[in-house]
């Protein structure tokens, strides 16, 4: 417990008709968590336990190994920015800026004023330190919300949904700005939001919740590829999610689609451990962007390899989702270029691959 910079035991929190439920949750000195969940899941409730703005029904939390399970807000030390910024529209951006420093009597050290006049040119906001709220965009708003955070060298810093009402330009940009803060300033920062690729982009380590409770921990890339449960799959937008059982073959385990004789496989060791043997009930999980299309008699015909029809395609900034039928529904992914190589039409006949290794299964 020592070596960590929070920890949360058994946390159960009633707020109405909500409750968390036996959270239990850890981050190292310096992690970027995210905290990930639909809305109504808990994600807010769970980052106002940690600061200390809700009573505890059960459970602890301890600070760099030391309990702060009983103590007010304002003895936590945290540094907390809302979603609305939540400014004082009756002082200037540098009065916002220092409030939490005043509240501790510290506005008028001149270490915490150089200190300010570094972050507000780092968060390209010096010329607005006499502006006021009403006079500032989303994005400026946030800025100014951060930099209050943070002024006082906070141990951890509490971000809930900080970029979600902001455009799409500015998000980016807001996102830039936490991964600089974020390595410059060494801070440990919990992030609460329900966009998983704004997760992807600035956290280390991730926890979904889902109904008051933890459905899955650990490392975001990890999660991406290895939902723990088919909640967590569709959650993350997981593409194909393709029923059937586990069958043993040859002396491996292959897995059977419903309703067909089609087999792939066999299913990586790894993926076994998990699973008690053949004729169990299971989802297998493929990521759009792990299988491969080819044209028609390009691919070899083995058990990893079929063919299909393009039934649809849409095409994004970045990439085409290319949506096909055979032996199932299917979903790939292609970048732009490979699209624009292959040309590809609606109800062209393709072959589809995938290799054993990017098969995920999902117990039911």
């Amino acid at each position: 417990m020592s070596h960590d910079l929070l920890n949360v035991y058994n946390l159960t929190v009633n707020a109405g008709n909500f409750s968390l439920k036996n959270i239990n949750f850890s981050m190292q000195p310096g992690d970027y968590a995210i905290i990930l969940g639909p809305t109504g899941c808990g994600k807010t409730v769970f980052l106002e336990s940690i600061a200390g703005l809700r009573e505890l029904k059960k459970g602890a939390l301890y600070l760099n190994g030391k309990e702060i399970t009983h103590l007010p807000p304002e003895r936590r030390y945290l540094g907390f920015a809302y979603q609305d910024s939540l400014l004082y529209p009756f002082m200037s951006v540098k009065e916002n800026i220092l409030f939490g420093a005043r509240a501790r009597r510290m506005a008028g050290d001149p270490v915490i004023l150089h200190r300010m006049e570094q972050l507000a040119e780092a968060m390209h906001i010096s010329h607005l330190l006499d502006r006021f709220p009403r006079f500032l965009s989303g994005g400026e708003r946030q800025r100014v919300s951060l930099a209050r955070a943070i002024l006082t060298r906070p141990p951890l810093l509490l971000l809930d949904e900080p970029l979600s009402a902001l455009d799409q330009r500015t998000r980016h940009a807001m996102q830039d700005l936490l991964r600089e803060i974020h390595a410059a300033e060494g801070l440990g920062i919990i992030h609460v939001t329900h966009d998983f690729s704004e997760a992807l982009q600035l956290g280390r380590s991730m926890l979904i919740l889902y109904d008051g409770q933890v459905e899955q921990a650990g490392d975001p890339l990890d999660i991406f590829y290895h939902p723990a449960t088919e909640f967590v799959a569709r959650f993350l937008h997981g593409e194909n999610l393709i029923p059937g059982k586990i069958r043993g073959r040859d002396g491996k385990q292959w897995f059977k689609l419903s309703g067909s004789d089609f087999l792939l496989g066999p299913l990586p060791e790894c993926t076994m451990e998990s699973l008690s043997g053949s004729g169990k009930t299971s989802t297998l999980f493929i990521r759009a962007g792990s299988i491969r299309l080819s044209k028609a008699g390009e691919a070899p015909d083995d058990a990893n390899s079929w063919t299909a029809l393009i039934k649809n395609y849409v095409i994004d900034s970045t990439h085409v989702d290319v949506y096909c039928n055979g032996n199932g529904s299917w979903q790939a992914s292609l970048s732009l270029a490979e699209w624009q190589e292959l040309a590809f039409k609606r109800g062209e006949r393709v072959r589809l691959t995938v290799s054993p290794e990017h098969f995920h299964i999902i117990p039911q």
